[in-house]
């Protein structure tokens, strides 16, 4: 139980790192951007998506914490992470890769759309339907198993 403890306590502090820094570039965006990027779409959609992942990130903090706190919450948490049939469906769903290549295609898209805009929105779309299609995927494994 200890060494779920610690694991907890690892991801809070990269969450923090992680809403600190997305907290920092959004104030850099704020009142530091030229305004010559300010007035394209791919800085709207970058300033987007930095607010919703340090919004996230800070739920994420908030929930941990809380479980901390809680010791037949931490229970059912590391049962729930530990449990062998939800291993099974998320690897079944490419859970593991799918959602870290849609990161790496959404930041790959946010760069090359400063660029070329149809390069941007391929990359976006894409990156969406495969997360989709992974869930979709996850959700007949659920009720399948």
């Amino acid at each position: 139980m200890e060494l779920f403890r610690k694991r907890l306590k690892i991801r809070i502090s990269w969450l923090s790192v992680l809403t600190l820094t997305t907290a920092f570039i959004g104030v850099y965006n704020i009142f530091f951007a030229p305004e010559t990027l300010k007035n394209t779409a791919v800085f709207e959609f970058q300033r987007g998506v930095l607010c919703a992942i340090c919004i996230l990130s800070s739920l994420n903090i908030i929930k941990y914490t809380n479980i901390l706190k809680d010791e037949s919450k931490l229970k059912l948490i590391r049962n729930e992470e530990n449990d062998e049939r939800f291993k099974i469906i998320n690897s079944k769903a490419g859970i593991p890769i799918v959602p870290f290549l849609s990161i790496l295609m959404i930041i790959s898209g946010i760069i090359a759309g400063y660029f070329n805009i149809t390069v941007f929105y391929t990359l976006i779309i894409v990156a969406m339907c495969q997360i989709l299609i992974s869930g979709v995927i996850k959700l007949i494994y659920i009720k399948k198993m």
